[in-house]
């Protein structure tokens, strides 16, 4: 008689464990996170670099039209950079503005992975992942939290590093 007891309560113990495997397969590994692409998504869009206009100017005042955009930002940090490609029109209009506030000056940046492919290819012409530009003040762009920064137009291009910190 106590043996059908003991079948009965291991068979259970037996169905307890089954359930709780099946209910661990929707979670990935032992971190917590669910598994599938919706996970994936989520991760790498932390680390990917964004082309959306209007999701940046949520964050930051974005004046002047722009032939293309990518932007990253890094709250950890409190620091936002965008990349933005003007037209000729636009770039004259950018500079006469900033140069109002503020005189420019002469600047190396730090080539990053995510940049348009332009700028990454420059970058590696000059052999040290470095761009050469001309700085000027950023004021046009702050917002938000960001009130701090420089906007630099790179060599020979189009092309401006927008650079913003929060205080």
């Amino acid at each position: 008689m106590t043996h059908p007891k003991f079948g009965l309560i291991v068979a259970l113990l037996g169905c307890l464990a089954a359930f709780a495997s099946c209910s661990d397969s929707a979670v990935n590994g032992s971190n917590g996170q669910p598994a599938g692409p919706a996970a994936s998504n989520t991760n790498s869009n932390n680390d990917s670099a964004r082309t959306n206009v209007e999701e940046l100017s949520l964050q930051i005042s974005v004046p002047y039209e722009s032939e293309d955009v990518v932007w990253k930002e890094d709250p950890g940090h409190k620091k936002l950079v965008a990349v933005f490609l003007f037209s000729p029109q636009q770039s004259a209009r950018v500079i006469a503005e900033a140069e109002k506030i503020k005189p420019p000056e002469g600047v190396t940046l730090g080539s990053e992975s995510w940049f348009p492919p332009e700028l990454i290819a420059q970058s590696e012409m000059t052999g040290d992942d470095t761009l050469k530009a001309r700085a000027y003040a950023a004021n046009a762009f702050f917002g938000g939290s960001y009130n701090e920064g420089r906007i630099a137009r790179i060599q020979g291009t189009d092309y401006f590093v927008l650079e913003l910190f929060a205080k």
